[in-house]
């Protein structure tokens, strides 16, 4: 069977983290002790499935970047939205048409990448995604939460339908492009398989989960 795209996407600005993206991009900020690109970059190379990884970047970006020791393309900002304009786009960059698995680069998580591409894998399947409970209300309305019961994503809803929140990698079936609408409306017009998350997540998006990543990782390190 033939090995997935790897995708790692890393071309953000990280205006959310305010003044600490003054001084550090986004992907090399510090999560305890590494830039925090480096652990979803690892959950991709831990993946079987996967053959060749390419890194998303941007101007700022692409030079270190390429010290990773991966290609790298650079992201025209204009046509790159989210994760799924940019799969678009890269698809125009390079020779992409198989299937491929997205991964942001301010992601931390436990998550099976293995696991997931098997679920994609057992049906005839456009989108894979996983998803976990979220407590924080405020938190569920700045990003994708799945309804069980249409089995929709709705993306920053202002009344979510569950506590269920949309959580990185996706793996999307090469031929499925449903055009230019948004990440959450591509889900929709695909046929999804979803898994089930209950470890830790954190989207370094703004200083206080940056710092609550950092201190987990800290303790996970300490107990390990």
């Amino acid at each position: 069977m033939k090995g997935l795209l790897g995708v790692l996407f890393a071309g953000g600005r990280g205006t959310r983290l305010g003044q600490i993206t003054q001084y550090v991009s986004k992907p090399f900020v510090p999560a305890y002790d590494r830039p925090v690109f480096l652990y979803p970059l690892a959950q991709l190379r831990q993946c079987s499935s996967i053959e060749e990884i390419v890194i998303l970047t941007n101007t700022d970006n692409d030079q270190t970047m390429r010290k990773a020791g991966y290609r790298t393309i650079v992201q025209d900002d204009a046509q790159v939205h989210d994760m799924w304009s940019g799969l678009r786009y890269l698809r125009g960059a390079l020779p992409a048409e198989g299937d491929a698995v997205l991964m942001p680069c301010d992601n931390v998580s436990e998550i099976s990448v293995d696991a997931l591409v098997e679920s994609f894998r057992s049906g005839d399947f456009d989108v894979a995604f996983s998803v976990m409970p979220v407590g924080d209300r405020k938190k569920l309305t700045g990003m994708g939460v799945y309804d069980p019961s249409s089995r929709r994503v709705c993306y920053k809803p202002s009344a979510p339908p569950s506590n269920l929140g949309v959580i990185a990698p996706y793996v999307i079936r090469g031929g499925f492009d449903p055009g230019p609408i948004s990440e959450a409306e591509a889900f929709n017009q695909g046929r999804t398989v979803v898994r089930e998350y209950n470890g830790p997540w954190f989207d370094v998006g703004d200083p206080d989960t940056l710092l609550d990543c950092s201190v987990y990782l800290h303790e996970r390190g300490r107990s390990a």
